[in-house]
């Protein structure tokens, strides 16, 4: 209900404040149109009312005590005039406050909004804070395209080009989740995301893929020096990369709820596709994992791969490896042992959707066939047992491994 007064001290003060549990009331000014007064069960508040682009908009100015009914129709005829010209005060203010948004601050949103695995949170961390650190505390819309191609030239020259790559694709996550979450097609944050000169320039770098793997040769000292390795939680996580084809992050990660020694299979929930993963066992992982069991009786960590740190679990395998490699001169990476799962699996004739859902790959969106076939665990556990077979047949030169 809207009543017309004019809103003086006096008209004011007579007016009672709404009861609990009812709605505002709303006063209209007689003498200045759009000029009003919302009163609610505690307060008495001056506002403006003016149609702006076919919308009926409303602006508070302040509490009544805060502001006089003289100032309030001062500020109330500065607001109007504005309205009048198609401006929205409130949306004003907004639009300032969102042009003012930083690297950093969007950054900080984009984390917590999207679902990213830690691997990728310390990715772009370390792109905006290392490689775009002057950039960091900078509003999003003082960073050009010119800026942007200078920037890229420079790292590709003094860090590389994998890692200009990847700090520009980082970039272009973080201002193009800002584009959407601040911005509206109205007001858009920015016209374009100024990393798109990269594409449109064809300015990005060619980085040739890695080829790291274990040859046939390398796998038995390989192992052997893993096994024998002084920290076996270290040897283990090695070994459980080697045999699963697991990413670093999904099998160090692993807990025992996520464990079925019965039905001799694990399940990965947090992977990089964000599709489950229901992985078969082969014989030698499930040996190896009684024994941990057997081991972790003894404390209380959740993770199979139970580790001092902050996390709880194995984090840095790098001096594990770089002992090996000392000892053997085979140096390979975490990514390296999957890479070997892969080229194994590959070499046994597997087919390609075993072998895509064994990793974890999704098919192509082409492929209708794909969407037709669903692999099982069951159906997966013959090729995992392939496998593991293959490995250690390829570690001791002969159809009798003797790594147990």
């Amino acid at each position: 209900m809207v009543d017309r007064i004019k809103i003086t001290k006096r008209t004011i003060d007579a007016i009672p404040l709404q009861a609990p549990g009812r709605s505002p009331k709303f006063y209209r000014d007689s003498e200045l149109r759009g000029f009003g007064l919302k009163v609610t069960g505690h307060s008495k508040v001056f506002i403006v009312e003016r149609r702006v682009s076919g919308k009926v908009r409303r602006v508070t100015i302040g509490t009544y005590g805060a502001w006089t009914p003289d100032n309030a129709r001062a500020k109330a005829q500065q607001l109007l005039a504005e309205m009048a010209q198609g401006e929205v005060p409130t949306d004003k203010k907004r639009q300032e406050r969102v042009r003012g948004v930083t690297l950093r601050e969007a950054f900080g949103q984009y984390v917590q909004v999207r679902e990213l695995t830690p691997k990728t949170i310390r990715e772009y961390q370390r792109a905006v804070e290392l490689y775009l650190a002057d950039w960091a505390d900078r509003p999003l819309t003082s960073i050009t395209r010119e800026k942007v191609s200078e920037r890229f030239n420079s790292l590709a020259e003094e860090r590389g080009a994998a890692t200009a790559n990847s700090v520009m694709r980082s970039l272009r996550a973080i201002v193009q989740f800002a584009i959407q979450h601040y911005g509206s097609p109205e007001r858009p944050l920015l016209r374009e995301n100024p990393v798109l000169i990269l594409s449109h320039t064809r300015a990005w770098k060619r980085v040739p893929r890695r080829q790291g793997c274990l040859r046939p040769a390398d796998l038995g000292p390989w192992m052997g020096a893993v096994q024998e390795l002084g920290n076996t939680t270290l040897r283990d996580y090695l070994l459980f990369l080697l045999f699963t084809g697991l990413r670093r992050e999904e099998a160090a990660s692993l807990t025992w709820e996520q464990v079925d020694l019965p039905n001799r299979m694990v399940t990965i929930t947090k992977t990089k596709n964000h599709d489950p993963l229901e992985l078969p066992l082969p014989e030698f992982l499930v040996e190896l994992l009684i024994r941990r069991r057997e081991e972790a009786r003894q404390t209380d960590s959740p993770f199979v791969f139970s580790s001092s740190g902050a996390k709880g679990y194995v984090q840095d395998p790098r001096g594990a490896l770089a002992a090996v490699a000392k000892r053997t001169g085979i140096s390979v990476t975490i990514h390296d042992l999957r890479r070997t799962f892969i080229t194994i699996a590959d070499s046994l004739d597997i087919s390609a959707y075993a072998l895509k859902r064994l990793v974890n790959h999704r098919t192509d969106r082409g492929d209708v066939t794909a969407g037709y076939i669903v692999s099982g665990v069951e159906r997966l556990r013959e090729p995992m047992e392939r496998i593991a077979r293959a490995i250690l047949a390829q570690a001791s030169g002969s159809d009798s491994p003797p790594f147990r």
